[in-house]
């Protein structure tokens, strides 16, 4: 007995797969991947790590989503969502940036940022033109403007009290007793209580330790401790502090250059050099009689002082020299010899080479640390790092991606070109122009225009979404969504394979069924059923019709399908040489597009009125051609005996009416 259930369990699975497979291979055809798009109530923008900032779709407001569904209110009428600040402003914490009007809240086109934690705590304080994080988590910095400088002070975020009243030129923030601060153009330090550290008598104070205090006194830097005791004599005419070296800083004496110890205050490299930077991994970058080098802290050679530049990158230099590049590794190994035009870029292991070629010509090759050749010199550029399955290169003009295990174009059997591409999923890639990007998949379909200024997935509730983003006017950025689908709607599967199979669908057109169809498109369809239905082809009607495409009717774009149109009173213009091929169309234009295709064919008579209780809403210049696919049956109401004039008419109804006139063209 169980073994007949275990059977029975078998034959059911396989029938239920085999159901899943003819979803898509309904009526013999496999659709492509395709988008739907759909509206949400919010746009979705980045956020730390599960949360994301979010704006109503529906009234402009902003929030903070978090993982469990719950909304963060923000009270602010930003302008804008301007990205994210963390460590490398100097924060204890992570923050959001906004943009917002100068006068607070109330907004005008003069502009600045705002900061928004986390939890949703605004940097807001009344009185205060400007409010900035610090690097303690309990405290704002306020400011108002005061002649060419600010009054700075220290408010507290949560007790909501002023600490440190704003009579300061400026104050940066490090500990309750670590407070560097200006006034009357002089630096001291003191503490949370303001009581004085370090004197108010230096031009300038940059905390690293309390060992080693970057002061400036009688225009000349030096370094004091905490006590205010001079651990470098004030001889010195810089000691550059970059932040992310903090261990070795450059130091500067009558143009020439070292580095200084920030935990010792020794200089161990001395000031001989005409510049030096330091690098990583105790090595700098230096300048000695006009020849660039290599030296480790300890002030011994890495790379020789005889190149023309070095620019330092995380896996060793690259070098230049007599106009040519190469590449060294950090324990100064040659890996690429000078023979390079340029080398554009090092990253994750890998060496970009430009190499110019005998006739001429760069084309880009790509290499590993060990100098070994990854991609040959054959292409215009590559972007190796575009993803981990794909590299991005451009061959003249276009752009396509490349496996980079196998080396297969990904798009070079398409028929569209880009000179931009960028990779969504395996399913869809974003297609540049000089307009922006498009959402095309792997088939070759172009499913939107070229109107993004990027294309990404995005989860929501749990689902991969295309986030495509424009901008309007000067701050908006706003997104289409779109759902990963394939073919179109369920009830609309039969007749549109149908019309596919009738050839009345082009095959750029066999996606982006739930679009609403637009003008051009529909002047190329109604192309497509006059084909099929008059047994002729576009070379033929052109001529048959003395159709001149050399001096069009219009002048905002034209296609050979859109003069057809016009020329045989299918469609008209609207006006003054314009076509405006781009608008969607309505029902009620629908309609008269299709009552003129039938009175060219011949086959169009009069009809009686059919009763509509939104016939008040149809335009009296489209009222007849209502009437007329109605009654013959042409369009449909869509219920509750309603024509819907204005709405629009998608790509998958459009093909299932020229399919239907096809098939019963006496209606």
């Amino acid at each position: 007995m169980q073994k007949d259930y275990g059977i029975k369990f078998i034959v059911l699975f396989i029938i239920c797969v085999f159901l899943l497979a003819m979803d898509t291979l309904a009526f013999g055809m496999d659709f492509n991947d395709d988008i739907q798009k759909i509206t949400l109530d919010y746009y979705y923008y980045d956020g730390f790590g599960q949360d994301k900032v979010v704006q109503s779709v529906e009234d402009g407001s902003w929030h903070i989503l978090k993982p469990d569904g719950s909304l963060i209110n923000l009270r602010g009428k930003y302008l804008a969502f301007a990205g994210m600040e963390g460590i490398n402003q100097n924060f204890d914490d992570d923050y959001y940036r906004f943009v917002i009007g100068n006068d607070s809240y109330h907004i005008d086109y003069s502009n600045r940022f705002i900061y928004v934690d986390k939890n949703g705590l605004e940097c807001f304080v009344d009185g205060y033109k400007y409010v900035d994080p610090t690097k303690g988590e309990n405290y704002f910095i306020i400011r108002n403007v005061k002649g060419d400088g600010y009054e700075t002070g220290l408010y507290h975020k949560y007790n909501k009290t002023l600490i440190i009243p704003a009579v300061y030129d400026t104050l940066n923030y490090i500990s309750d007793d670590r407070i560097i601060a200006c006034k009357n153009d002089k630096y001291g330090m003191m503490n949370i209580k303001q009581e004085e550290i370090i004197p108010f008598i230096y031009k300038y104070i940059d905390y690293i330790n309390d060992n080693f205090i970057i002061a400036i006194n009688d225009e000349k830097y030096g370094v004091i401790n905490i006590d205010n005791e001079v651990v470098l004599s004030f001889e010195y005419d810089e000691i550059y502090n970059i932040h992310e070296y903090g261990e070795y800083l450059r130091i500067s004496k009558n143009n020439k250059f070292g580095l200084i110890n920030t935990a010792t205050a020794e200089i161990v490299v001395p000031v001989e050099y005409d510049g030096i930077e330091y690098s990583r991994n105790e090595t700098a970058v230096a300048v000695k009689e006009g020849r660039f080098g290599v030296i480790d802290v300890t002030n011994k050679n890495v790379v020789p002082f005889i190149y023309d530049s070095i620019m330092n990158c995380y896996d060793g230099f690259i070098v230049y020299k007599d106009e040519m590049a190469g590449f060294i590794n950090e324990k100064g190994s040659v890996v690429l010899p000078v023979e390079y035009y340029n080398i554009s870029e090092v990253k994750d292991g890998f060496i970009t080479a430009v190499i110019e070629d005998k006739n001429g010509e760069h084309k880009y090759a790509v290499y590993d640390l060990n100098g070994e050749e990854i991609v040959p010199p054959i292409y215009d550029y590559i972007d190796y790092y575009a993803t981990d399955k794909y590299m991005l290169v451009n061959k003249g003009w276009y752009a396509y991606l490349i496996n980079k295990e196998t080396g297969k174009e990904m798009l070079a059997d398409s028929k569209m070109y880009f000179t931009d591409v960028k990779y969504i999923n395996d399913k869809y890639y974003a297609g540049g122009l000089s307009g922006g990007y498009a959402i095309v998949n792997f088939a070759g379909q172009r499913l939107t225009l070229h109107n993004y200024n990027d294309i990404s997935i995005i989860n929501i509730d749990g689902e991969d979404l295309i986030a495509a983003k424009y901008h309007t006017e000067r701050f908006n950025t706003y997104f289409d969504y779109f759902k990963q689908t394939k073919g179109p709607s369920t009830w609309a599967k039969e007749e549109v394979t149908k019309a596919i199979e009738s050839n009345l669908v082009p095959f750029e057109y066999q996606s982006a069924f739930t679009f609403n169809i637009k003008r051009y498109e529909f002047c190329s369809i109604i192309v497509e059923f006059l084909e099929e239905y008059q047994n002729t082809s576009r070379e033929e009607i052109l001529k048959n019709n003395n159709i001149d495409l050399i001096n069009p009717p219009i002048t905002d774009g034209f296609s050979d399908d859109i003069v057809i149109c016009l020329k045989l009173g299918i469609v008209n213009g609207r006006g003054n040489g314009i076509f405006d091929g781009d608008s969607e169309i309505t029902r009620e234009e629908a309609a008269v597009m299709l009552t003129n295709l039938s009175k060219y064919l011949g086959l169009y008579k009069d009809s009686d009125d059919v009763y509509l209780n939104d016939k008040s809403y149809v335009s009296p210049w489209a009222m007849d051609a209502v009437n007329y696919v109605l009654k013959n049956k042409m369009m449909q109401g869509v219920g509750e005996d309603m024509f819907s004039p204005k709405t629009n008419i998608t790509r998958e109804q459009t093909y299932i009416i020229m399919y239907r006139m096809l098939n019963d063209i006496d209606f």
